[in-house]
């Protein structure tokens, strides 16, 4: 019971927060800043401009152990999977798979830096495409 009072509080917050955050985007000029035309881009022309972002709620999500401090691993890894459109699965979510895969990225990414005489972020090459 306490569980599911928990889970109507933190969908009531989402869902607060799916509504300020387009509003606050929009007063700060984000939308003309990144050259996103609002009213003609495809993902938001129908919607009204305090309704930007649909907001899903997915269950049995695979959750960190209790007393784990792989919090950011997992935080990571939903962030990337909505990034693209992926769905999250229990059973192909291996720590320690994810750890290596990221390592191998961040190395990747500072070998193609040096290679590059990159000095900041800025100057540095750009991801590899998916």
């Amino acid at each position: 019971m306490f569980r599911n009072l928990m889970l109507m509080i933190l969908k009531k917050i989402i869902k607060k927060l799916a509504d300020i955050i387009p509003l606050c985007l929009q007063a700060c000029d984000f939308y003309n800043k990144k050259g996103i035309d609002l009213q003609n881009h495809s993902r938001y022309k129908d919607k009204d401009y305090s309704d930007l972002f649909d907001v899903i709620f997915e269950e049995n999500l695979p959750q960190q152990p209790s007393g784990s401090l792989d919090c950011g691993l997992f935080m990571v890894t939903y962030a990337e999977c909505l990034s693209y459109g992926h769905k999250v699965i229990a059973i192909e979510f291996d720590p320690n798979a994810l750890r290596t895969r990221y390592a191998v990225l961040l190395w990747d990414y500072g070998i193609r830096k040096q290679e590059a005489n990159a000095h900041s972020d800025v100057e540095a090459p750009l991801r590899l495409a998916r």
